[in-house]
């Protein structure tokens, strides 16, 4: 097996096939061919235990990203990136549960590495609706697309790990205004 190797992201060019693209105004190439156990193997050279998540983490990657570059192949050939085949495809978003300091962002961070694309923590107690004092979801995607150099094609690509979510989660029954619980739950949506 050969070693994978962590790309600097956005490179000029990439003999390993992950990705390619040449600057902000050119035309981005996104291109993925890492199967789960050289994601695990990457992860296992960084990460001390944490067996289940980085299995779990691998999976969802490759599967995901595996997704993504079918869909991006298929425009170039036919022109269309959507066919039956999408109907069938659930995307798997990964809960990262665990105390601190136990490397939940370490993991996301290491494999935006790896895949090189670019990566934003954002930590949900920040967040209000719209209108209130607070930060607002949509500034995680301006935070992306500013990790990704101002070039909208790298960012579309890039992860978002959204820490302490379980502090916004609001109950069913809440009376009274809640600019930090359901509002931004659903503009995370």
């Amino acid at each position: 097996m050969q070693d994978v190797r962590v790309i600097p992201p956005y490179p000029e060019a990439n003999e390993d096939g992950i990705r390619e693209g040449k600057s902000k105004s050119s035309k981005f190439s996104f291109n993925f061919n890492l199967k789960p156990k050289e994601v695990k193997a990457h992860l296992d050279k960084y990460v001390i235990k944490q067996d289940d998540a980085k299995k779990t983490l691998a999976i969802a990657i490759c599967d995901h990203y595996n997704h993504v570059a079918e869909c991006i192949k298929r425009e170039r050939e036919q022109g269309d990136s959507k066919s039956d085949s999408d109907e069938e495809y659930t995307k798997q978003n990964v809960l990262l549960i665990g105390p601190t300091g136990v490397g939940k962002t370490y993991l996301i961070k290491t494999l935006a590495k790896l895949i090189g694309v670019p990566f934003v923590k954002a930590d949900a107690t920040k967040f209000s609706e719209t209108g209130y004092v607070g930060g607002n979801v949509e500034d995680i995607i301006r935070d992306l697309v500013t990790e990704a150099e101002g070039n909208v094609d790298v960012a579309k690509y890039g992860m978002v790990f959204i820490d302490e979510i379980d502090k916004i989660a609001s109950a069913a029954n809440l009376i009274g205004k809640d600019v930090s619980g359901r509002g931004v739950q659903t503009g995370l949506l």
